[in-house]
């Protein structure tokens, strides 16, 4: 892979199919770049809303918050 003249990688279809993500949460370490989809990143939220009262508005908000503190690497 290289990246383009924007510092943009492409993954390989191959590689997109198998993920099902778009969006992807990047570290470094030891010297290497690793990439992991969003959706995977967000799992350990899954089913915290169980027996809330909450509108699917309310779920939307509170998903989008923890999403964009992930992006921000507040998570």
């Amino acid at each position: 892979m290289r990246l383009d003249d924007n510092g943009r990688v492409y993954l390989p279809a191959s590689i997109r199919k198998r993920l099902h993500s778009r969006e992807f949460y990047v570290e470094e370490k030891d010297g290497r770049i690793i990439l992991i989809p969003v959706r995977e990143k967000l799992m350990k939220y899954r089913g915290i809303f169980r027996g809330e009262n909450l509108t699917g508005e309310e779920i939307d908000e509170i998903v989008d918050e923890e999403t964009e503190k992930l992006l921000r690497g507040e998570l």
